[in-house]
Order: structure tokens, then sequence, then C-alpha cells
């Protein structure tokens, strides 16, 4: 997004208003405001692909997570896709499967507008739970859930989740991202900025963890702060919850004075909280 220049421009050249539209005479912005949304491209374009490739193969595919509700963090959040092969093509066959699926894959992630937010997941038919024991967490059913189905139908909306499921699944993640945070700080070999990311990866993933834990179920982690604020922080402490987020958002002016031992001691409360 470009800024107006702070001397007069050269001769020919229209200055830009902070939305990037050219400024008038008048100073104001002239024009439509035009966003080209990657993420409905991306959208299209793989969904388009998936039908034209493998349509005999899968069976479902969902867009899950924030962008389904329009609660993503523009640039930063993922494109998440879930996929779920046809029997046929699951089993012996799921091996060839998954590379036709790469190649898809990896046309976007060759492209720089694409490369960085799409995320996909595939199943086998048969490793969508039902009911009782699963190794697929329960925490991730609820959101394929809310997922939108792009091809076929979704699979997950009919399965009943109990509690307790829900209550271990949470215990699950929010142990998986604190062993996560312990190994990142415990690395030499991370630079500052790899370590901040993971580091508020494994933050938000105990955060949404908790949430899990005390039955909030319509939130994502770009929403999570929300219920934290309005909901939770007399009850733990929120602060590495709030500048993750804003990390998240690309604010600068944060103090990031021990960022890293308060997030770890976020992550350890919440784990010995969900015992």
């Amino acid at each position: 997004m470009s800024t107006p220049p702070s001397k007069p421009p050269s001769p020919g050249i229209r200055r830009a208003g902070p939305d990037g539209r050219p400024l008038g005479p008048d100073g104001k912005p002239m024009g439509p405001i035009l966003l080209r949304d990657e993420y409905k491209n991306l959208v299209d374009g793989f969904t388009n692909d998936i039908k034209k490739e493998l349509s005999k193969e899968v069976k479902s595919l969902l867009l899950i997570g924030s962008y389904v509700t329009a609660e993503h963090i523009a640039g930063e959040s993922d494109c998440d896709f879930l996929i779920v092969l046809d029997e046929k093509a699951s089993g012996d066959n799921f091996q060839q499967s998954m590379e036709a699926i790469s190649k898809i894959v990896f046309k976007y992630l060759e492209d720089p507008l694409f490369g960085s937010i799409i995320d996909v997941e595939v199943l086998g038919a048969s490793d969508v739970p039902t009911k009782g024991d699963t190794d697929y967490p329960w925490t991730k059913v609820l959101v394929a859930q809310r997922g939108k189905t792009l091809i076929g139908d979704n699979p997950f909306t009919k399965i009943k989740i109990s509690e307790e499921n829900i209550k271990m699944s949470a215990k699950e993640m929010a142990l998986v991202y604190l062993e996560q945070l312990e190994e990142i700080i415990a690395t030499d070999e991370i630079d500052e900025y790899d370590q901040r990311y993971l580091t508020v990866e494994a933050v938000l993933g105990c955060g949404c963890a908790y949430l899990y834990y005390h039955g909030e179920k319509e939130f994502y982690r770009s929403s999570a702060i929300i219920l934290f604020e309005d909901k939770y922080r007399d009850k733990i402490d929120i602060d590495p919850i709030q500048i993750s987020h804003r990390l998240r958002l690309a604010v600068k002016t944060l103090d990031m004075k021990d960022f890293i031992p308060k997030s770890l001691d976020f992550c350890k409360k919440v784990v010995s909280e969900l015992k």
C-alpha cells in the first residue's frame, strides 16, 4: 500500500492516498477501491483443478477455517482445504492419490500469491471418525463441521461429539503445543523471527485448546482473542494471547520484553489446568 510522498511528485506522476487510490486536485482519493482477493481466487482455482483432475478420487472437498466466515486475517491466515478420498482412492491406492493431489498443490505453492496461505489436509475414506476411539482429533472434527462444501458433501456434519471427547482432544492439543514451545526455546539454531513466529503458534494453539476444554466451539484462532478478553481475562493471564494476536496483525509497537518466558508460563498453565 503506497503513501503520499513527503515532497511534490515529479511531473507526470500522480500522488496516491493511503488506500492506494490516486489523489485528485482537491487531495481526495479518486475512483473505487479495487482489491484482489487472493483467497477467493485460490478457492476457485483449487476447486476447479480438483474437479478436473481428480473427480473420481475425491469424495469431498471442504473449505475449513476462518475464511469460511470471513474471520480470517488477510495475508496471515491460511486458506484451509480438507480432502476426503473415495474408498477406491484410499487404502492401497492412497499413495497414488496423494501424488496426484501433490502435483496440484505444488502448482499453488510455487505461486507467490498463494504459496504462503494454502494448506491442504487429505483423509482416506476410513479416516473420518464416527464414534469412539479415533486418531483424528475431535477438535478438528468441530472445525470440519463448520466447513463449506466445495465438492460432494460434508461427512462430518452428522458426527456426534461428546464433551468428554472434546476435553480429551483439547488436553492432547495443549500438551503438543507446550512440548513444541519447550523444544523451540531449547534450540539455539532457530533465528529470532522463526522463534517468535513459532512461539505465537504455540500460544494460540494452547489458547484454542483452553477454549475448547471450556465448551467454546464457535471460534477460530483469529477470533479467539475476543473470547479471552470477554470471558476469561480474570481466569488466566491473557497477555501472551493479546501480544500473539497483535503480532499476527503485524503491529510493530509492542512491548516484547519477556514475551517468550511469559508464553511458556501461559502454555504450562493451560496444560496444568486441563489435566
